[in-house]
């Protein structure tokens, strides 16, 4: 079509045409648009193999240095540095992150590396929107630190650490894989965690229940694109503060618990989410999606969200005891706070 108008347009423009010529450039314009629009289409679907194809060579690279340590060489294998051998490690039943928005800018991807290094859980949850793929359709941003990332996660996967990954929004084009695994990470739509305190959770991202997401595409997708030009602004104001010598501050976070339409919009999602556990007969839902870390029992059921790796770098930690914490990373050499804990806790259910 393309070629078509453009054969078309010069005959037109040679003999003063202006009519024909007009409608014909109308056509080039929408040819090519629609060529674009095609061509993005399919760079988003090859950006998903990719990604896919990365993580499974990485797993297979894993898997070969692992070979390698087992089995060294003459040489023998490298004495551990002084910072493996004075990090302390804690051992966890299980770890759930969601949102790190890996792809963007925005991903505190160092930080958590060494969250990540911190913990030995038996089994991690990755609740949706690990990879930005709404981000990475138009503007391709891989830093060599995401690829560390999911290095880092196959390779737990490797040593014995089960990984599930829940697809969000974000990330929505691995839906099409649940059911299936790649480097050790099997892919699922939701799933039931049974705690160590009796409880059934349901482990799920939560975008199905965010009604913009659902029915107004193009509101999510400019929202998106405010929440980052708004991480944009609060980065260089947070500078000026900081050279003032006050501490960080989060327009997003303030937004969240002040302005009463986002803070009905909050306490909808998480009445929503706590319905939807008690129909899978769940006590609980493990959830991510509003970058809003938190627990609580407000709505008959025990509700949590993880957080995110954006602003506030929080997890949600379940002790080998059966308690949950919300974990917040406070930088490299401190150790992490807790921001949010139940005050009593949870009550024993039967199994």
């Amino acid at each position: 079509m393309v070629l078509f108008s453009s054969y078309k347009l010069a005959p037109f423009l040679a003999d003063d045409q202006r009519r024909g010529a007009g409608f014909t450039f109308v056509l080039l314009i929408a040819s090519i648009c629609w060529l674009r629009s095609t061509l993005r289409r399919q760079a988003s679907r090859d950006a998903s193999k990719a990604i896919i194809s990365f993580a499974a060579l990485i797993a297979t690279m894993v898997r070969r240095d692992r070979v390698g340590e087992e089995h060294p060489g003459s040489a023998g294998t490298a004495p551990p540095s002084n910072t493996a051998r004075s990090r302390a490690v804690t051992k966890i039943r299980t770890l759930f992150i969601s949102d790190l928005h890996l792809g963007t800018k925005g991903c505190q991807a160092d930080e958590l590396i060494e969250f990540l290094g911190s913990y030995d859980a038996a089994t991690i949850f990755l609740v949706g929107d690990i990879v930005d793929g709404w981000h990475l359709k138009s503007n391709w941003y891989w830093p060599e630190v995401h690829n560390d990332v999911v290095q880092k996660l196959l390779r737990m996967a490797n040593e014995g650490t089960r990984l599930v990954y829940i697809p969000g929004n974000h990330d929505e084009f691995l839906r099409n894989h649940v059911g299936s695994a790649f480097g050790g990470i099997e892919i699922a739509a939701h799933a039931i965690h049974k705690g160590a305190d009796g409880r059934n959770y349901l482990v799920t991202h939560g975008d199905q229940f965010d009604l913009v997401v659902n029915h107004a595409r193009w509101l999510a997708v400019l929202g998106d694109w405010a929440y980052r030009a708004a991480l944009t602004f609060n980065k260089y104001l947070n500078l000026v503060r900081r050279s003032l010598g006050f501490t960080y501050w989060s327009l997003s976070a303030w937004a969240k618990l002040n302005v009463k339409n986002a803070v009905n919009y909050i306490g909808r999602f998480e009445e929503m989410l706590s319905a939807e556990a008690r129909r899978h007969d769940a006590q609980g839902v493990i959830c991510g999606h509003i970058h809003h870390a938190v627990m609580h029992d407000d709505f008959g059921v025990r509700y949590i969200n993880a957080g995110d790796w954006v602003e506030s770098c929080s997890a949600v930690v379940e002790h080998c005891d059966g308690r949950f914490e919300i974990l917040r990373w406070a930088g490299p050499r401190l150790h992490p706070l807790a921001i949010e804990t139940p005050s009593s806790p949870p009550a024993k259910v039967a199994a």
